[in-house]
């Protein structure tokens, strides 16, 4: 498998695909956003910032590209809180026999509120003019270099971040980073030119991870909310909880052993064998 690459052609088409999209999804967000079109949007700006972090310095650090930037960090900023209320919704719902209903009609109120909040950070994002690449200040080998140098951070960040995460399952703030690094890692080799094979392991991954998220948010706020600790509805959630993060780790074991037996890091062969770094894949 060769090393990841990405053209400076296809990182513009994509760019500007993507760039297009996101305005067009901001400036059409309705009043009342539902979760689906928050988490699209989230996404995007998330996909447009990798591809960002990987410009040349002239175009990153432009006054059109600061502002673009700014308005991309104030969309994910304002939209943070709103994304954690739909995720919690969803997973108290299942809960929703053993909770009051009063509960759910709160959280039903503040995200309402938290939706009006974020919609005038989103129409920041909806007026900001994304600025065009000019792909003849790029070159493909320093974009190439660039691109698996992020990788390597990220995935360095990650395999510290797992030993933490597999020494002690309660680690709920290491297990939420591993997640938004193995995130970044992600969004990034989806833009090499040919995705590495494992590409759907660092998927995996991250959807395991951010189903564990989920519940100990959930179970966050339900204590927060003046919850007995061995309420029902916070016991089964702990118990689902612990499932799931023993599924994470047994459906991967063959990954986790060999982390376990190289220092806490897995080899990057599966993003770019040409290197010898060490990086959780």
């Amino acid at each position: 498998m060769a090393a990841l690459r990405v053209g400076r052609k296809s990182l513009g088409r994509r760019y500007s695909a993507r760039t297009k999209a996101a305005l067009k999804a901001a400036s059409d967000l309705p009043d009342r956003p539902s979760p689906d079109e928050i988490h699209d949007l989230r996404v995007a700006a998330r996909r447009i910032q990798m591809m960002r972090r990987l410009m040349p310095r002239s175009e990153r650090f432009s006054q059109q590209g600061k502002r673009y930037d700014f308005a991309l960090r104030s969309v994910l900023k304002a939209t943070s809180q709103l994304r954690d209320m739909d995720t919690l919704m969803d997973t108290l719902k299942s809960h929703k026999g053993s909770l009051p209903n009063e509960l759910l009609v709160r959280l039903e109120n503040q995200r309402s509120d938290a939706a009006a909040r974020a919609k005038q950070a989103i129409g920041v994002l909806a007026e900001a003019s994304p600025p065009e690449l000019d792909i003849s200040t790029v070159r493909r080998r320093r974009l190439s270099k660039r691109l698996r140098k992020r990788v390597r951070k990220h995935s360095r960040t990650a395999s510290e971040l797992l030993t933490e995460v597999l020494k002690d399952e309660s680690k709920v703030k290491e297990l939420h980073s591993l997640r938004k690094e193995v995130k970044k890692v992600r969004y990034l080799v989806e833009l090499a030119d040919e995705a590495p094979a494992r590409l759907s392991s660092l998927v995996k991954w991250q959807e395991a991870l951010g189903a564990i998220h989920d519940l100990d948010v959930a179970v966050s706020y339900l204590e927060v909310s003046g919850f007995h600790s061995r309420h029902r509805a916070i016991l089964e959630l702990q118990r689902a909880r612990h499932s799931n993060y023993l599924k994470f780790v047994r459906d991967r074991r063959t990954e986790l052993f060999r982390a376990l037996g190289n220092g806490g890091a897995i080899p990057v062969d599966a993003l770019d064998p040409s290197d010898s770094t060490h990086a959780v894949v």
